[in-house]
């Protein structure tokens, strides 16, 4: 597999899904108080339902940082063109600052991304809240822009009822960051994940891993093939899939050269049904399309408005 090559980022993120929870459906043709719930449901409602279903034939997008090809990444404009756009789910970076808050910033250090300089842990939300988005994804090239640093209080409001949020950077402070998603009442509008195998996640979790087996809080556990990491994937994946506690099962796995067809393949095989996700927008047939050949039923990619124009062409992405 072609590795993505993006900013610093080395390896690309495949994302694995398997949703073993239950399928609801009409037994009868029209159904009219299924048609009723369905209007009544916010957009947030019916992908999150769509999720816990057993349909093998929607494709969810999950747009990597935002819309960041036409604004700066993690920002305010980032999710509302992902929401435009149609995606499903916004995958979102938070960083805590000094004094314990968390804003949307995919580095430890402000300096790539931001008219800011230094550390996110070493300065204040006050302080940071100064500073100003550059363009796209940032660089000593970027140009500064008038978007606003936001938070991730900021971020849930503004998605709320539109699309998921998947929050990465998670595996640092856990806790803390379910404890602003269930201040801001989100527990339904995220998809946290992490590193963790299925005991350290309850452990982190603590009182919030009872909405992960309910299916309230969707989780995704990190399966790393990359980075030289290939025994953290070797250990976690069994682990998870002999004890699995979600509702709702996925995996992202994140892959590099080094790891290649032959542990895509173990990957398959443990789950019984690969899913993968390849970046791509040349030739869309032979990059998402092997991902959906393979099974995929969600892709997270830097070309969110061509794969949804894909999806919908043959007709992958009718929710």
């Amino acid at each position: 597999m072609k590795m993505l090559k993006r900013s610093a980022a080395v390896c690309a993120a495949l994302v694995l899904f398997a949703a073993v929870a239950a399928q609801t459906g009409c037994t009868t043709s029209p159904c009219t108080t299924c048609c009723a719930t369905a209007q009544a449901q916010t957009r947030t409602e019916r992908i999150r339902a769509k999720l816990l279903s057993k349909d093998r034939d929607y494709v969810f997008v999950a747009m990597h940082r935002g819309d960041w090809r036409n604004f700066p990444e993690n920002s305010k404009d980032a999710i509302l063109s992902c929401i435009a756009l149609g995606a499903d789910i916004v995958e979102l970076d938070a960083q805590m600052t000094k004094d314990g808050h968390f804003i949307l910033l995919h580095d430890g250090s402000l300096d790539r991304t931001t008219t800011g300089k230094g550390k996110v842990k070493d300065l204040t939300l006050a302080e940071i809240k100064k500073f100003k988005l550059k363009s796209n994804q940032g660089g000593k090239d970027a140009k500064a822009t008038d978007y606003d640093i936001l938070t991730l209080e900021e971020a849930l409001a503004l998605a709320k009822g539109k699309i998921l949020i998947n929050i990465d950077k998670f595996t640092a402070h856990p806790y803390e960051i379910l404890q602003v998603v269930e201040k801001a009442g989100a527990m339904k509008d995220v998809l946290v994940k992490s590193t963790h195998g299925p005991a350290e996640a309850k452990a982190l979790f603590k009182e919030y891993w009872k909405y992960v087996e309910s299916g309230e809080l969707l989780y995704m556990p990190v399966v790393q093939f990359c980075w030289k990491k290939h025994e953290h994937a070797a250990k976690i994946l069994p682990e998870w899939i002999a004890e699995e506690p979600r509702a709702a099962s996925m995996y992202e796995v994140c892959m590099d050269s080094d790891a290649g067809a032959a542990q895509l393949e173990k990957v398959r095989t443990a789950l019984n049904n690969g899913r993968g996700d390849v970046k791509g927008f040349t030739d869309p047939d032979s990059t998402w399309g092997w991902s959906l050949s393979q099974g995929a039923t969600m892709l997270q990619t830097d070309y969110g408005a061509e794969m949804l124009v894909y999806l919908n062409r043959i007709g992958r992405h009718s929710l």
